[in-house]
Formats: structure tokens, C-alpha cells, sequence
């Protein structure tokens, strides 16, 4: 692994034939990003991107034809597109994203960022690429070369699995670890994108259960404690300490956390003006909706709307 600078920015690639290439511009900001090769398989490929990126840094991967790339975004949120004014891809922390060859255009949110990037060769997986040409023959999913959900809680067990595979002996980690490969990609194209700030165990209690459906179906509600408390069947004080315990965070932040994911999705998707999209989202001012998208993902509003230039990469 070697860390080149040109004229066209920091570019950081590792030796040898199909590489997978990320390069940032220099006037990003984005040299805090290093990458570190894992050794240990034959045809996958492991290595671990991080750092910190002061500011927003625009870049670009390219995936070379015949290669596949896995991404278990930790820590830090990435913006990726097809082309300057292709479809958005929101990689936020703790998710999963699968990316099928070309090129790609990349935003480093500011903030740490921890990552671990799996790539492997076609011809590793043949069945898995089989099922992956008849998906993108069909016209519907042609364009869709990257895929991204959430790590919790659906694919929590695939994550564990992976981690037990590569702690496990030298001898079978490699067909653990593309059995894993098989299952997660396959689920990641099999339906659209999806963005979770506010992850949720599956063995909740069926009475908070039933308020985080109507949380997540009307963000905009004032949702003071006493009211939640009175639909979830506990007094304010049990409540709050229930939820906290079940969930890992308090009520009013998984209401927060709520509203920001409802903001962010009408960011990405619709043109609606910012100011809409506060009050639609249950935020009493644009600041309020702005603090929120930056403190989750390291980003606010308009960096996520804006168009970036095309960075120059791959053959």
C-alpha cells in the first residue's frame, strides 16, 4: 500500500493487478485518510480505511471491470454517485454498501472516519455474479451499481459472522468470509436503499413497538414524555429509564434521531425547499433541521444537495 501524490490530489492505492482506486483532492482536505491492507486470504482482499477529514472532501473510487467491492462503513458518512448528477447514495455509519464496477463520485463527510473495504474478483463468487447479471439485465435495475442499507439490526448477525470468521483459523476464514459475501449482497440488491439513524433492537416490547411506529409515521407530533409514557403503559419516570435500556439512547433522541432521518430522505429525494422540510420533519426552524443533519452525519443540508465536480480516476 502506497500513498502517491500528483498533480491531481492524494491519491491512495494499493500495489497490483485489479486494484480498487479512492483518490481526493488535495484542496479537500481529505489527507487525514489512509488505507491499510490486511493480509490473510487469497482471492478477497481486506483493508481498513480511516482517518479524519477537517472539512467536506470530494473524490472518486473506480471498481475495475470483473471485481466487486463491500464497504462496512463504521464511523464517518460518504456520499457516492454514479456521475456528478447521477443517483445519490447516502452511506451513513454503521451501514453496508455493495458496489458493482465503474466509476464513482465521492464525498467524505467531515468528521473520523472508520471503514473496512472488501473487494474480491468475479470469479470467487461465479453463482452470486450469475444472479447479479440477471438483476442488471433487467431494465429496472440497470443502473443501480450500488447498493446500501443499515448494519442494525437486520444484518447484525452477518456482521457478527464476519467478525467470527476472520478471528477463527487461517484454514477456512476465506469460504466463512465469501459465504457471508453471498448472503449480503444478495440482500442488498434485493430491495431499495434505506437510511437508519435510529436503530432499533428487534425483541422490543409490543406497547414501544407500537409508539415508535407512530413516532416514525408522524416525526412532526411534539411527542412530549407524559404522552409517550401514557401510550407506552408506563409512568414518565419507568418509561424513560425503559427506553433508555432497551434502546441505548433516551426517548427525546430517538424522536430526533427520527425527524432527522425523515429530513434527510425528503433532502435527498425531493427538491422541497429546506424550510419545508423543517416543519414537514417535526423541526421548529431550518437551524434546528441543519444542527441535527450535522451532528448525525457530519453534513449539513445544502453539502448534501450539491453537485460535485467530476474527479479524474481509473483507465
Amino acid at each position: 500500500m502506497s500513498l502517491e501524490q500528483g498533480e491531481k490530489g492524494n491519491r491512495v492505492r494499493s500495489e497490483g493487478e485489479n486494484t480498487i482506486e479512492i483518490q481526493f483532492e488535495c484542496g479537500a482536505s481529505a489527507t487525514g485518510l489512509k488505507r491499510t491492507e490486511m493480509p490473510g486470504m487469497g482471492y478477497v482482499k481486506l483493508e481498513t480505511v480511516s482517518g479524519s477529514v477537517p472539512r467536506i472532501a470530494t473524490g472518486a473510487a473506480y471498481v475495475p471491470p470483473n471485481m466487486n467491492a463491500l464497504v462496512l462503513n463504521l464511523h464517518g458518512t460518504l456520499l457516492a454517485r454514479s456521475a456528478p448528477n447521477g443517483r445519490l447514495v447516502l452511506i451513513p455509519p454503521r451501514s453496508l454498501t455493495f458496489v458493482r464496477p465503474g466509476r464513482l463520485v465521492l464525498q467524505a463527510a467531515r468528521g473520523d472516519h472508520e471503514s473496512l473495504l472488501i473487494t474480491w474478483p468475479a470469479r470467487a463468487t461465479p453463482v452470486l455474479e450469475i444472479w447479479l447479471s440477471g438483476r442488471t439485465g433487467n431494465r429496472a435495475n440497470a443502473a443501480r451499481n450500488v447498493a446500501c442499507k443499515p448494519i442494525d439490526p437486520h444484518f447484525q448477525g452477518a456482521y457478527d459472522r464476519f467478525n467470527t470468521a476472520l478471528k477463527g483459523p487461517q484454514e477456512v476464514m476465506e469460504p466463512l468470509v465469501l459465504s457471508v459475501l453471498y448472503e449480503v449482497v444478495a440482500r442488498l440488491m434485493s430491495s431499495g436503499d434505506q437510511v437508519q439513524l435510529a436503530a432499533l433492537p428487534l425483541d422490543l416490547p409490543d406497547t414501544i413497538k407500537d409508539l415508535i411506529v407512530k413516532v416514525r409515521k408522524n416525526p412532526a407530533a411534539p411527542w412530549p414524555l407524559k404522552d409517550a409514557a401514557d401510550m407506552a403503559g408506563y409512568s414518565p419516570f419507568h418509561f424513560s429509564r425503559v427506553f433508555k435500556s432497551l434502546v441505548g439512547y433516551g426517548f427525546h433522541e430517538f424522536v430526533d434521531r427520527s425527524r432527522t432521518e425523515c429530513a434527510v430522505e425528503m433532502l435527498v429525494t425531493t427538491e422541497s425547499a429546506v424550510d419545508l422540510v423543517a416543519s414537514t420533519c417535526g423541526f421548529g426552524t431550518t437551524q434546528g433541521l441543519r444542527e441535527s443533519v450535522k451532528e448525525y452525519l457530519g453534513l449539513v443540508p445544502s453539502e448534501l444537495r450539491a453537485v460535485p465536480d467530476a474527479v479524474d480516476i481509473g483507465p
